[in-house]
């Protein structure tokens, strides 16, 4: 997907007719939204296989709530029985909270470009030079939420691994 959204972003960028470049250019925001998308729903299937089918809108929610609620129970029972600290505790829980909560804003902002880009045709992509602008969205920008999706569901893998839920 991230592929076809940077090949899409060329030939927008380099298509002189504005009403290709801005079908172009919708179509890169969705491509790289969807590639976010996949990678996000791909490890949310690893963590429980339940969630694979997770719908878009609620992804965040489960990024934010259950997976920190999920670890933050095991932690404590961890800390509990005295197998961590609760400095190590805090730590893990931190970590998994700035990647978790990250990701699900990331999430957030692509998808709200992905529903103007596929539903609000009216709304034209702007071209200047070679940075191509869909509301306040940058696909420059777009261009990078696979690779922070990636990063981002790395870490929560290596959370889970760490404490033991994989």
């Amino acid at each position: 997907m991230k592929f076809v959204g940077e090949k899409l972003e060329q030939l927008a960028i380099h298509d002189t007719e504005m009403k290709h470049a801005n079908l172009l250019g919708r179509s890169a925001f969705n491509r790289f939204y969807y590639a976010s998308f996949l990678v996000t729903r791909s490890t949310l299937a690893k963590l429980d296989p339940k969630w694979k089918m997770t719908p878009h809108a609620e992804i965040p929610t489960r990024l934010r709530k259950t997976i920190k609620n999920k670890v933050a129970n095991v932690l404590k029972i961890q800390e509990r029985k005295g197998v961590i600290t609760a400095s190590e505790k805090g730590r893990i829980l931190s970590r998994l909270q700035s990647s978790t909560e990250e990701l699900a804003e990331m999430l957030e902002l692509a998808y709200d470009a992905r529903i103007i880009a596929d539903y609000i045709p009216e709304e034209l992509i702007v071209k200047s030079g070679k940075i191509i602008t869909l509301r306040n969205y940058k696909l420059t920008t777009a261009k990078t939420w696979p690779d922070r999706a990636h990063s981002y569901c790395k870490t929560i893998l290596k959370v889970y691994e760490e404490v033991g839920l994989d």
